[in-house]
């Protein structure tokens, strides 16, 4: 065994160390991953969602579109959407022109004032923002159909 006094047992360790982090860094730098935000903060209870005319609440211990909504989205879908649509920010995307097609008001608990977002067409998708933030975001078809009711 080698014999080494303690204070080069602790140089060898950091040089072990260095030469470890070192090998494990990514030089290449692919491993970020893109940035993504949320619809709803985190750790935010959800009170409602209105859009348009219908609101989605949770009545009874069950969510429920009030009034009844006879659309392909389930109350449940809709929810889920709200929960968990990630948001990919629009790089180089200017400002809309065109006025919104539709506009989600989102309560939490403990907010006085709804969130606000607003959706503007960009063929073939869309762009979500939030009122009184600039970052826009791009939102498939699809997912905008879940989040807004759009048929």
């Amino acid at each position: 065994m080698l014999k080494l006094s303690r204070r080069n047992w602790n140089n060898v360790l950091i040089f072990v160390v260095l030469l470890l982090m070192f090998s494990l860094y990514d030089w290449r730098g692919t491993g970020q991953a893109p940035i993504t935000a949320s619809l709803l903060p985190e750790q935010s209870q959800l009170l409602s969602i209105a859009v348009g005319e219908v609101r989605l609440v949770q009545a009874a211990g069950q969510w429920q579109l009030q009034p009844r909504y006879d659309g392909s989205v389930s109350a449940q879908q809709m929810l889920n959407a709200w929960l968990y649509t990630p948001l990919q920010p629009a790089v180089g995307a200017a400002k809309p022109t065109l006025a919104p097609v539709a506009q989600a008001s989102v309560q939490l608990a403990g907010e006085f004032a709804p969130q606000i977002w607003l959706l503007y067409p960009a063929a073939p998708d869309y762009l979500l923002q939030q009122v009184g933030q600039p970052q826009l975001y791009l939102l498939p078809a699809a997912q905008a159909r879940l989040l807004f009711l759009i048929d």
